[in-house]
């Protein structure tokens, strides 16, 4: 956490992460409104809270996983209140054509291509491809992330991956997952 309670390293850090845990969020509860009073929330308790949370390793790991302990109890709240859990579901993570890299505007259909493959993939593949190569969090922070195991973030990847350049050949694009 921010060092000595410094209030700039920590707007910092706000500054850096609420993006990604915002766009994260919204795959679990779509609502841009809830969202954004549960980060708020986030940072707000993790500020008054930080000389008692002690040595964080992973500090974007440390938020991403507190963010969606947060929705959960979201929707467990909501729960109690309406007996309506069936909201909650995989985070459905949808990955938007201005989200990918691609070099030069001549790739319009690379990257229709590429939008339309990641957003075909299962839920929790969808997640973990987020997470990994979006957020860049390693496998074992991914598992703590999703309450996974690491096997199964690691066969998610796989798969997805596979998938992804299954898609990709049959779209004349062979050459564009190297990963």
């Amino acid at each position: 956490m921010a060092s000595g309670g410094d209030q700039q390293a920590y707007a910092r850090l706000h500054h850096s992460l609420y993006p990604g845990l915002q766009h994260y969020l919204f795959g679990m509860v779509k609502d841009e409104d809830i969202v954004d009073d549960l980060l708020q929330d986030l940072f707000v308790k993790l500020w008054q809270k930080r000389e008692s949370i002690g040595m964080v390793t992973n500090v974007k790991a440390y938020f991403f996983t507190a963010a969606r302990s947060m929705a959960m109890n979201h929707f467990r709240q909501i729960k109690s209140q309406s007996n309506k859990l069936e909201n909650f579901e995989q985070p459905e993570i949808d990955f938007s054509v201005e989200e990918m890299i691609v070099a030069t505007e001549g790739h319009n259909q690379l990257k229709s291509t590429m939008a339309a493959a990641l957003n075909a993939l299962p839920a929790r593949q969808r997640e973990v491809i987020y997470l990994r190569f979006y957020e860049e969090l390693d496998y074992p922070k991914i598992a703590e992330v999703t309450g996974i195991q690491y096997q199964s973030v690691v066969n998610h990847v796989f798969r997805a991956l596979q998938t992804l350049r299954a898609e990709f050949a049959r779209s004349g694009f062979e050459n564009v997952l190297v990963a």
